[in-house]
């Protein structure tokens, strides 16, 4: 369990004005982030829990989230207006890399668009949801999973040989309360970032620096086909351009798959 009084000893946060709740066990922390949101809580909004029974990934997946872990949300508004929450992904997985390297963790990747990768595995995953309160106001729920204090070799065996945790890499417990913290804070500059620039040029550039998907030939599901390339370059609304054999093709969302390139 996290400790809340050392979590918010370490904030040090101008974006955002957080409440926090933590909680033992829970269904999602998107869900109850939602839910907050419908009984009429419009601050902003740090759910953290210590597993979670029904974790959501995207595209409805699942996100196994066993003791051991670390699984929260953030609600907050969207900076720059709704057109850009997409966006916001992108910027947690910066915060979520920086986060880890801040343990000594090395050759940590971003996948796009929401997934984070130490040595080609998943160690981290990104749920960013836009709700809408009416016409004009909106809320991110920003749900973050990370692999952290337990040892994948107790994953389910279908996520367990594509997965790694810091447990895994570092062969030590850590704190969640530091990673928490790191990444908190990290946000919270990024975001301060995009309000002084108007603009999330800095962010995709950083994005970019850490991608593992620039470069790669990979292969891409947008839910009507399927298709492989070369992943060349990301366009400043978040959209990835692949390389084909046919041409160029513009990814806005979809499943992407990291291939071989021999």
């Amino acid at each position: 369990m996290v400790d809340l009084n050392l979590l918010k000893s370490c904030f040090n946060l101008s974006s955002l004005k957080l409440q926090v709740k933590l909680v033992d066990t829970l269904d999602s922390t998107n869900a109850e982030a939602k839910r907050q949101i419908a009984e009429g809580n419009t601050q902003d909004l740090l759910i953290i829990s210590s597993q979670q029974t029904a974790g959501q990934g995207r595209l409805t997946r699942t996100w196994f989230s066993p003791k051991g872990g670390l699984y929260f949300s953030l609600v907050t508004s969207p900076r720059l207006g709704q057109q850009f929450a997409p966006l916001t992904s992108l910027l947690c997985g910066v915060a979520v890399a920086n986060g880890l390297q801040s343990l000594g963790i090395d050759n940590v990747k971003l996948k796009w668009p929401n997934d984070v990768l130490v040595m080609e595995d998943k160690i981290s995953g990104i749920l960013n949801e836009l709700v809408l309160i009416d016409s004009v106001e909106s809320r991110m729920v920003l749900g973050i999973g990370i692999n952290q204090n337990i040892h994948t070799s107790e994953f389910p065996e279908e996520i367990a040989t594509r997965s790694i945790s810091v447990l895994d890499i570092l062969e030590r417990v850590t704190s969640p309360e530091s990673l928490l913290c790191s990444i908190i804070n990290e946000i919270d500059r990024l975001l301060g970032i995009v309000e002084t620039e108007k603009s999330y040029v800095s962010i995709l550039t950083s994005w970019r620096v850490l991608s593992g998907t620039l470069g790669r030939r990979v292969r891409v599901d947008d839910g009507t086909r399927v298709f492989s390339g070369y992943a060349e370059s990301l366009l400043d609304d978040g959209s990835l351009v692949i390389s084909t054999e046919v041409g160029r093709e513009i990814v806005t969302m979809g499943d992407v798959t990291h291939l071989r390139s021999d």
